[in-house]
């Protein structure tokens, strides 16, 4: 039976989530968006080194792991393990935003140019398809072609869908208000999973004192935040108070750490542990 799996790893600040999918086959895809992973921390590549071992893929005969690695836009939080990530465990694919922040982006790139350990790289926006990942379907939903924030790098972010049968999840990097004003549309009526945009800070979900997003997302979806308390205090208590005034599901990195949100195409369960 087809499977999909999104992981928010708790990395103490910033992002970093693993997917995972399971086709009709029984053949399984692994991918990854984000890694803050630095030279005195590494959270991430901690998690996936004994994520793997339990699955038992031996590195480096196994590389490359994953079918894709994804940079939701360029800022260190974001991006800065990226590199050590795609050296430890290889990926097929590389793909990222077009960005205004070209110091860290343009040295990831050098990178995927001269590695073995990385098939190919491309910018995407929402004009591109994404390949196969067994049996789910990727599709990305932001930035647009035509366009790129010269002021605010959040809004440059990979918005990222996933689809399993009848259920949606999105993956919404640090995209604020000003992107919500022009796609809280096309956010999937069978969404199930929504990861709510910039740590849940102010800006990534209120306009104007008013929700940008959380009316368009369906009541019925799992909410879940990658917080930044330090030094940033996020997911800010004006965001919770939302949440919690309105009956939403919500989970957050700083209180229950790794959580797990999968599904076989129809319900969703959420699992979270140290």
């Amino acid at each position: 039976m087809s499977s999909l799996s999104v992981t928010l790893i708790d990395v103490g600040w910033g992002d970093s989530i693993l997917i995972e999918s399971e086709d009709a086959r029984g053949i399984r895809h692994y991918a990854l968006v984000d890694s803050n992973d630095s030279d005195k921390l590494r959270s991430s590549e901690i998690f996936l080194k004994r994520h793997f071992e339990k699955a038992g893929l031996a590195l480096p005969g196994a590389k490359p792991i994953f079918e894709l690695v994804v940079l939701s836009h360029a800022h260190a939080d974001h991006a800065d393990g990226l590199k050590t990530i795609m050296q430890a465990f290889g990926t097929k694919k590389f793909i990222y935003p077009k960005s205004t922040e070209w110091g860290g982006l343009a040295s990831l790139i050098r990178y995927a140019n001269r590695s073995v350990n990385v098939g190919s790289h491309q910018a995407v926006d929402n004009t591109n398809i994404l390949p196969g990942f067994g049996d789910v379907t990727m599709s990305v939903l932001w930035p647009p072609h035509d366009g790129i924030d010269q002021n605010n790098e959040n809004n440059n972010s990979v918005v990222l869908c996933l689809a399993l049968n009848d259920v949606s999840f999105v993956l919404t990097g640090d995209a604020e208000k000003e992107v919500w004003a022009q796609i809280a549309r096309d956010i999937p009526p069978n969404t199930r999973f929504f990861k709510v945009p910039h740590h849940g800070s102010v800006n990534g979900t209120f306009a104007g004192g008013q929700p940008s997003w959380l009316d368009a997302c369906p009541p019925n979806a799992v909410l879940g935040i990658s917080s930044h308390v330090r030094p940033f205090n996020h997911p800010d208590r004006e965001v919770i108070e939302l949440f919690e005034n309105r009956g939403r599901t919500f989970f957050r990195t700083d209180c229950h750490y790794h959580i797990t949100i999968s599904t076989y195409g129809t319900d969703v369960r959420v699992q979270y542990w140290h």
